[in-house]
């Protein structure tokens, strides 16, 4: 068996091989997203019947082609949305996820995100250090007795929840399927996404991306929520309009955003004008609106690094490292798709 890596740095490749595969297994390590790699490049490993992946790495039925005795797609992550799951399913060809990775520490980061930009404590920070002391000059507001509103509980959602009920918070809720337990121990009421519009102090993200909500936060769902929200998204960057964000940032409808995630981030990420020519013109128009979010002083936005502390790595890789060995055995697994 061939397994074909992408969007590996040197701890990810340590790891891999020095907890190595079952025997006969070959390992190939790119550290580039598969996107990136020249097509040449990508031809020599044709015969790969495992491929593990990251976030960045956007598989479409034009790459998937290349690789004709693929039987599994490995992702480093919870999120498959960079994934052609219909074509995968069609080909036969199973998707592993990772879940429980970092219910914690992604629930942990987003509200270090919410702390940042509620105390202003990075820009107080930066102007310290560039000498400036201006002890009134940055008034933040308090957590404690502010209404959260909280989109998806699923283990990080529901994490987040009872982080923001440690704070003091009023916690509202909303997700497709409730969580009865959640809701019997008092830590959040689910109510409808209007109600949590129309009531938040703060709403933080934490559902996956689909075609059903891509950019579901839009110019008109932000109208509907209080002028000085603050808005917190460490799930998926489709879920929000840019532009829309944008804007609403500008006149102070929004008071803040604290973003791990943006639409074509990848761009972003890598600073690279030219691979945003290569795209799309949706993709140069956005890849010059979010260096302008970039640029909004009441935006904290980092490059989706959420999930990235020791413990939340380690329970990434050994999940993915089983993946691969139950396949190899001919093990079952399970997979979004198949």
């Amino acid at each position: 068996m061939k397994v074909i890596f992408f969007d590996t740095d040197r701890e990810t490749r340590d790891y891999f091989r020095r907890h190595k595969l079952p025997k006969g297994a070959t390992a190939v390590f790119f550290p580039e997203s598969i996107q990136d790699v020249p097509l040449e490049k990508l031809r020599e490993h044709k015969d790969a019947e495992a491929i593990s992946i990251f976030v960045y790495s956007r598989f479409t039925d034009n790459l998937l082609k290349l690789f004709p005795k693929l039987k599994l797609i490995n992702t480093r992550a919870t999120g498959y949305n960079n994934i052609d799951l219909p074509y995968c399913k069609k080909n036969k060809i199973a998707v592993a996820n990772v879940v429980g990775y970092g219910e914690t520490t992604v629930a942990e980061y987003a509200f270090g995100l919410l702390l940042d930009l509620t105390r202003k404590i990075g820009i107080s920070n930066a102007k310290l250090k560039a000498g400036i002391v201006d002890v009134l000059g940055d008034t933040g507001h308090d957590i404690n007795g502010k209404t959260v509103g909280v989109i998806g509980t699923g283990a990080i959602g529901r994490h987040f929840c009872k982080l923001a009920k440690g704070f003091g918070c009023t916690v509202l809720a909303y997700d497709l399927y409730k969580n009865e337990e959640l809701e019997k121990t008092g830590v959040v009421k689910y109510v409808s996404l209007d109600t949590i519009y129309k009531k938040s102090d703060i709403i933080s993200l934490h559902c996956n991306a689909t075609a059903d909500n891509y950019r579901f936060i839009n110019e008109a769902v932000i109208a509907k929520m209080k002028k000085g929200v603050y808005i917190i998204n460490t799930a998926r960057g489709e879920l929000i309009d840019t532009v829309a964000l944008y804007k609403a940032l500008k006149s102070g409808h929004v008071a803040g955003a604290g973003l791990d995630v943006i639409e074509h981030e990848n761009i972003l990420i890598k600073n690279d004008i030219d691979l945003a020519l290569t795209k799309s013109y949706d993709s140069l128009l956005y890849s010059v609106i979010n260096k302008m979010v970039v640029g909004l002083d009441n935006v904290i936005i980092t490059p989706h690094i959420a999930f990235n502390s020791v413990e939340a790595k380690e329970r990434i890789m050994a999940s993915s490292l089983n993946t691969l060995i139950a396949f190899a055995e001919g093990k079952e697994f399970k997979s979004v798709c198949l």
